[in-house]
């Protein structure tokens, strides 16, 4: 036989459990996998299937990466082809063409059509066809591996009150664990107080194949015995031994004297039989943070136990759960020591997810409403147990929860307690600095947390707040950083992400333990906000942002600073460096909150200023008669105080509003009154914008030429601003011309160049709108699918902008294509879901162009009076709004004979 083929228990073991997926699955109604007894012979098993199906039957559904699948279906492979085929010589391959082919079709001469008595064959078959030499050759031993002695102690195992929101994490573990090229020695499940750790190892247990009530083994669990052993303060190596020991069948238990003889039994033990341990409650027995042998076990030979059940050679699992990470799990050769990622497995406990803590809540009998609950489950973020305590304490008084939020963090305080008196001084203090905090922070950031102090004369500190520079720490000084974060991550105190873009790590406090330290330090908030505050100042001048994760430092600035009462520099940081990027990276709610909480503590000034801002997020969300009042109180105002320059602003903006209503004649009165002012002003860019306003009217109307010609005029002057967003706004507006001159090749060049500098800047809703003008040239040009694909991601975007406006014309555009298609009821459904709501925003133009789209429709349907009704609104509305070109084109497309 090859010699990379190995003919052990673990190789009998995969190929049995395959073997018994295709004899579960005989006369089954899977059509992926067809098993089926042969008509003529007594146990000829027919199959037809993928080695995809295979996969999914043996190692489950949850998500594992391509190369994993990859590997396990070349073991499926491995186990029909050489295994079954070569090795047994039961299984004969019946596809006709082998390579290339998905598809696998066999056959497999079994014993019997009993289950039970094909595997003892199998088994026996299995046996004998083993290598000269191999220790598993010999008949009698190899029976007595199959038939190891089957222990199950469960004494102390608990109840699971609750179980709710972990099923694909039961599920993913498994898969870990099972996988012979993934299977690691220890499971370290770590996590909060009440977290559900232990609750997740049960249930680990019983998807493993451990029967819990009476205590046994499943029929196909791959473990011959199954231990769960709760560690308590004061549980001695001793007791551990005495139990594993004993559990495991070491006969010779009581004449081992030293911790070294009763470990190499353990393992011995651990050997001889493929068990599955859990050590329940693990941080009763190792060191608090605040030692110097933080996560190491108490005594050595606790330590060195641990230590071994992941560097020594043995079949089993170890399944361990702890608030603090065991340190003794770690390779001690390494100067920074870590565990090995192929041995330990590693899984950070968190909590249940918002909506499945409400139905936690639910389950333990609280009737608050929606609302209340989901306030509740946000507050505790998923901690099953004090979910269940606070369930019990409100059960009979509903709305009790929402109107004592202190109760929340009361039943927190003694888990929370307890952690926190075994760290340091050093990891309190840090915490308490933290607990302002919104975001994530790096080891840089709280760096400075740790050691920025007022009165300092440490000139670091103060030149880099001045400058909005970082400060350059020591090296010395972020490792005894990381030498405390570490230690509270491994307390599961702080919570750890990765940022792949930033390729660092960011630290945040758990919800519960922030509304403790804030309570804990109530009165040393103002200090604490203070140091947050100056922390943020030093990240002011960083680089130039280029997405909101960039922007979040400064984010954070502003809200300290008004956090602070420094409304003035809370203003100046909104105004000039945060209301762009969010106004173009489509951060439209958060910019109108941020504007919102200043109206009552700026001046007039200032006021007006977060008025105007708030108004055109109303304008692009399609809440046009909101906007309209914004702006013409901003307006009354302005005129109030004779500010010409935002009268100018305003004037134009007032503008647009009607221009979006379709009221044209008005949209060109406010355009030229602004247009006068700008010109008075010498403001070169409002006189472009108007310019290109202007531009846009001439084009409703159907006057290509003028439009054009005002469009280059704006667009001459913005080359001199440099202002690059409305530059290119205007410039996609040169491409509607050509593309109503039917000029297809210009107008897409004139697009596709918009989109590729909109991505530059990442304006979010001008991209949208290049999508919208793409896909019209698409359609126009008869590629129906990429037109689709380009008003799909219009619609999306405007979605996720909330734009209603917006997502109603995107509606519209795909109901014009499916029309195109003779898709006629889609396109009937979604043009009058169009038209709706294009309505309630009185919105003319777009009312129009899907009322005409609806008659070419009826008028396919050979519907004349509908299509004929429809025709006459269009031709209305476009009489209505002045545009004769655009009415006299269509009265021509309608008259045609064609």
């Amino acid at each position: 036989m090859p010699s990379e083929y190995s003919y052990g228990l673990d190789s009998q073991v995969k190929v049995q459990q395959l073997l018994e997926v295709l004899l579960d699955s005989v006369d089954g109604t899977d059509v992926k996998l067809d098993a089926r007894w042969d008509e003529q012979a007594t146990a000829l098993l027919g199959v037809e299937t993928t080695l995809e199906t295979l996969r999914v039957l043996v190692y489950g559904k949850q998500p594992v990466s391509k190369t994993v699948k990859t590997n396990q279906r070349k073991q499926i492979g491995e186990c029909l082809t050489h295994y079954l085929g070569k090795f047994l010589g039961i299984l004969q391959d019946r596809r006709v063409k082998k390579q290339g082919s998905s598809r696998w079709i066999f056959s497999l001469q079994l014993w019997s059509r009993d289950k039970d008595e094909n595997l003892r064959q199998f088994r026996e078959l299995w046996c004998k066809r083993q290598p000269e030499n191999s220790p598993t050759s010999n008949p009698a031993i190899f029976e007595t591996l199959n038939q190891s002695t089957k222990t199950v102690v469960l004494e102390r195992l608990p109840e699971v009150p609750v179980w709710v929101g972990r099923e694909e994490l039961v599920e993913a573990l498994k898969a870990k664990i099972l996988a012979p090229e993934t299977s690691p020695k220890v499971v370290a499940l770590i996590g909060q107080g009440g977290i559900g750790k232990t609750s997740l190892a049960v249930k680990l247990l019983e998807a493993l194949g451990v029967k819990l009530q009476p205590p046994g083994l499943a029929e196909g669990c791959v473990y011959d015995s199954a231990l769960y052993f709760k560690v308590s303060q004061g549980s001695s190596f001793d007791d551990v031994a005495a139990f594993l020991l004993e559990a495991l069948g070491v006969e010779t238990a009581e004449l081992l004297k030293t911790a070294e003889a009763k470990i190499a039994q353990i393992l011995a033990g651990l050997t001889e039989n493929r068990c599955l341990l859990v050590l329940d409650n693990l941080e009763d027995i190792l060191y608090p943070a605040s030692h110097p042998e933080a996560g190491k076990a108490v005594s050595s030979e606790w330590g060195e136990l641990l230590h071994s059940c992941v560097y020594s050679r043995h079949c089993s699992t170890i399944i361990i759960t702890s608030r603090e990470f065991p340190n003794d799990l770690t390779d001690r050769r390494s100067r920074n020591p870590k565990p090995n990622p192929k041995l330990v497995e590693v899984c950070t406990v968190g909590g249940v997810s918002d909506a499945d803590g409400v139905k936690i809540l639910r389950q333990y009998g609280l009737r608050d409403c929606e609302a209340d609950l989901k306030w509740i489950a946000e507050r505790v973020k998923g901690n099953a147990f004090i979910l269940t305590q606070l369930a019990a304490i409100g059960a009979e008084s509903p709305g009790y929860l929402r109107k004592h939020p202190e109760l929340v963090t009361e039943e927190a305080e003694p888990i929370i307690r307890a952690q926190l008196e075994r760290q340091s001084e050093a990891a309190r203090e840090l915490l308490k600095w933290m607990c302002v905090l919104r975001v994530g922070i790096d080891v840089q950031g709280l760096t400075f947390l740790r050691l920025y102090e007022p009165e300092s004369k440490d000139e670091r500190f103060e030149e880099a707040i001045q400058l909005g520079r970082p400060v350059e720490f020591t090296k010395s000084e972020i490792r005894e950083t990381e030498e405390i974060i570490k230690r509270l991550v491994n307390s599961s105190l702080l919570q750890r992400r990765y940022d792949k873009k930033q390729c660092d790590y960011f630290y945040d406090l758990h919800r519960l333990i922030l509304e403790f330290m804030q309570r804990e330090h109530e009165t040393k908030i103002s200090r604490i906000l203070e140091n947050a505050y100056r922390f943020y100042s030093t990240l002011k001048n960083s680089n130039k942002p280029q997405s909101i994760e960039d922007l979040s430092p400064l984010i954070e600035l502003q809200y300290f600073a008004f956090q602070l009462q420094n409304y003035d520099e809370s203003f100046d940081l909104l105004k000039h460096y945060l209301k762009d990027y969010l106004k173009l990276w489509g951060k439209w709610i958060l910019l109108k909150e941020l504007c919102e909480q200043h109206l009552l503590y700026v001046n007039e000034y200032q006021n007006i200023y977060c008025r105007i801002v708030i108004g055109e997020i109303e304008r692009d969300l399609g809440n046009l008669e909101v906007a309209k009042k914004d702006f013409e109180d901003c307006l009354s105002r302005a005129r109030e105080q004779n500010n010409t320059e935002t009268i100018m602003k305003l004037l134009s903006m007032i503008g647009n509003i009607y221009m979006l209503k379709s009221d044209f004649c008005e949209a060109q009165y406010f355009y030229q009154e602004s247009l006068k002012l700008a010109n008075y002003l010498k403001d070169y860019l409002n006189i472009s914008i108007c310019y290109g306003e202007l531009g846009n009217l001439e084009v409703y109307w159907g006057n290509l030429d003028k439009g054009e010609n005002l469009y280059r005029k704006a667009l001459k002057l913005l080359k001199k601003e440099e202002n690059l967003q409305d530059f290119i706004s205007i410039y996609s507006c040169l491409g509607d011309v050509k593309y109503f001159q039917k000029k297809w090749g210009d107008a897409e060049e004139i697009y596709w160049e918009s989109l590729i500098l909109r991505k530059e800047l990442r304006d979010i809703s001008g991209i949208a709108d290049s999508y919208a003008s793409i896909g019209d040239i698409e359609k126009e040009k008869g590629n129906f699918n990429s037109a689709r694909y380009f008003y799909k991601k219009y619609l999306e975007i405007k979605r996720t902008l909330n734009d209603r406006l917006g997502i109603a014309m995107a509606i519209g555009c795909i109901g014009g294509l499916e029309m195109s298609q003779d898709n006629l009821d889609i396109a009937e459904q979604l043009l009058h879901q169009s038209l709706v709501q294009l309505q309630e925003f009185d919105f003319l133009r777009g009312v129009a162009e899907v009322n005409y789209d609806l008659a070419l429709l009826y008028q396919k349907r050979r519907n004349d009076e509908k299509a004929q009704e429809y025709y006459n609104t269009a031709c209305q509305l476009y009489q209505k709004m002045g545009s004769i070109r655009v009415l006299e084109r269509i009265e021509r497309e309608w008259n045609s004979p064609e």
